[in-house]
């Protein structure tokens, strides 16, 4: 993290290192005065040129400073994040202030990116945990991990304009091949969903919704720019990327626990404790091994990966609630395309709920669904299947019969008693899957309205009269009356 200004850099800096001069020996207060006056009239290199002469003393400072209580925790943790990676690059040693997973100008001014190897490569017991996780991923996991980086293909761009949207490292797209290998509806023991895993609380504590028709978590945009978040909060509170991803993967409470009882902030020492848990002792090196891979894929003989294309989709504003199967037709698609664009959908149509609601379409079809959806009735939106109330019916009966709840009954049948249930009236069953309930029956009741025949029924609903006539043997095509009922097939 960099200071706002070089101005308000240099006098953190100074600060500290006025502390120094009062709990260090002679020789440390002397370097300390060398520093200031390099500060008050030289460049930051000289202050770099200073340091490096005096690192055994710079080493002590830190430790000294981490129990200097009198300075606020911040300006200490964002200045020595500042000098930190200073001593990384040109000495190679490690104070005792975390200096893994520390960060370097790379391509454009405005981009930034781990740099990988520097957080572990001087460390001979982080670089084994890496390398262990690397012949992993290239021997035992192999065929997993070229799931994981096929699926990739279809998110990386996206994930990428995101972190880079939110000044973050572009190196994170790699987190979610370990998180969930880049499955939407990918689903832990701990309840965790979605791509970047996260449990309902903490999605919800960053603006994702999760009820009964959506579970934003498994949205690739929504739940990224969440993750995007909530990794910026960690940084900003432990100063440290690996910290950060640790807290990320254990929660910042038992990582605050750790650096507590282990007395140092150092990830790859506090490891070395058992004051975090196996999986999150192995967190980062995993991340650090599957970025490495897949950054460079064809080096760890990943040579034939079929990558998933790019996510490419247009958004629609909608006023109404309509069906996955509406969507399909207008946008000439199939439900499983519509499913995949909106992965956050959990059920056969849009919320109904929702005054308004932006739905993804396929590339190239904004234009053509959204005159489609305006021309449209609202039972063309949301087709719904009539059903004579039989006696005895009850809507928990119904809602198990049909493989649906009472939930989606209530949301078709507004105003409905369901201790009012009279035999001969009508009710209306939801579409499943984009098609229509699945039951244990084989057929359904349709009311004739005016107007219709059997090669309209036939063609609205895509099924054949042969289908029809299977189904009402003795049925005259020429004599529909209006209000009469034929059955119609229900679709698997």
């Amino acid at each position: 993290m960099l200071l706002k200004t070089r101005r308000n850099h240099n006098i953190a800096i100074l600060i500290i290192f006025l502390i120094l001069s009062l709990i260090l020996d002679q020789k440390s207060k002397a370097w300390s005065a060398s520093v200031k006056e390099s500060l008050l009239s030289g460049t930051d290199q000289d202050v770099i040129d200073e340091v490096m002469d005096n690192l055994p003393f710079f080493d002590r400072a830190f430790n000294l400073l981490s129990g200097v209580s009198i300075v606020n925790d911040n300006l200490l943790s964002i200045t020595a994040s500042d000098l930190t990676p200073y001593l990384c690059r040109q000495s190679g040693l490690f104070p005792s202030v975390d200096t893994d997973l520390t960060l370097q100008e790379t391509g454009s001014p405005q981009v930034q990116e781990f740099v990988l190897l520097a957080s572990y490569k001087d460390d001979d017991s982080a670089r084994d945990r890496v390398e262990r996780h690397i012949y992993l991923y290239t021997t035992k996991k192999r065929r997993t991990f070229a799931t994981w980086l096929q699926r990739s293909g279809r998110y990386l761009d996206t994930i990428k304009a995101i972190l880079k949207e939110n000044e973050l490292p572009a190196d994170l797209v790699y987190l979610p091949l370990i998180e969930s290998g880049y499955s939407m509806d990918a689903r832990s023991s701990a309840h965790a969903v979605g791509p970047w895993q996260f449990i309902q609380s903490t999605g919800e504590s960053y603006g994702l919704k999760t009820d009964y028709w959506r579970d934003e978590r498994q949205d690739p945009i929504k739940s990224t720019v969440a993750a995007a978040r909530y990794l910026k909060d960690m940084y900003k509170q432990f100063g440290s990327w690996s910290l950060a991803l640790a807290a990320y993967n254990a929660g910042e409470g038992k990582v605050r626990r750790a650096l507590r009882k282990s007395r140092s902030d150092n990830y790859w020492r506090i490891i070395r404790t058992r004051y975090l848990k196996q999986e999150t002792r192995n967190y980062v090196s995993k991340f650090i091994a599957a970025g490495i891979i897949a950054s460079d894929p064809e080096k760890y003989g990943f040579t034939d990966i079929d990558y998933h294309e790019p996510l490419k989709f247009e958004e629609a504003e909608i006023n109404s609630p309509v069906s996955l199967s509406f969507i399909a037709r207008c946008t000439d698609s199939t439900v499983k395309t519509i499913r995949g664009l909106n992965p956050e959908l959990k059920r056969w149509c849009t919320p109904p709920d929702l005054e308004t609601y932006r739905v993804r379409v396929p590339e190239g079809t904004g234009e053509r669904f959204s005159e489609c959806f305006n021309n449209a009735t609202p039972e063309e939106r949301m087709p719904k299947i009539p059903y004579i109330i039989k006696k005895g019916d009850t809507l928990w009966d119904l809602a198990k019969s049909f493989h649906f709840t009472r939930k989606e009954l209530y949301a078709l049948n507004k105003g409905i008693n369901p201790k009012r249930l009279r035999p001969g009236s009508i009710i209306y069953l939801p579409p499943t899957n984009g098609t229509y309930v699945t039951e244990t029956r084989p057929k359904t009741p349709y009311i004739i309205k005016k107007g219709d025949t059997l090669w309209e029924i036939a063609k609205r609903l895509r099924i054949t009269r042969k289908e029809l006539y299977a189904l009402n043997k003795d049925i005259n095509p020429e004599r529909l009356r209006p209000g009469s009922i034929i059955y119609l097939p229900l679709k698997r």
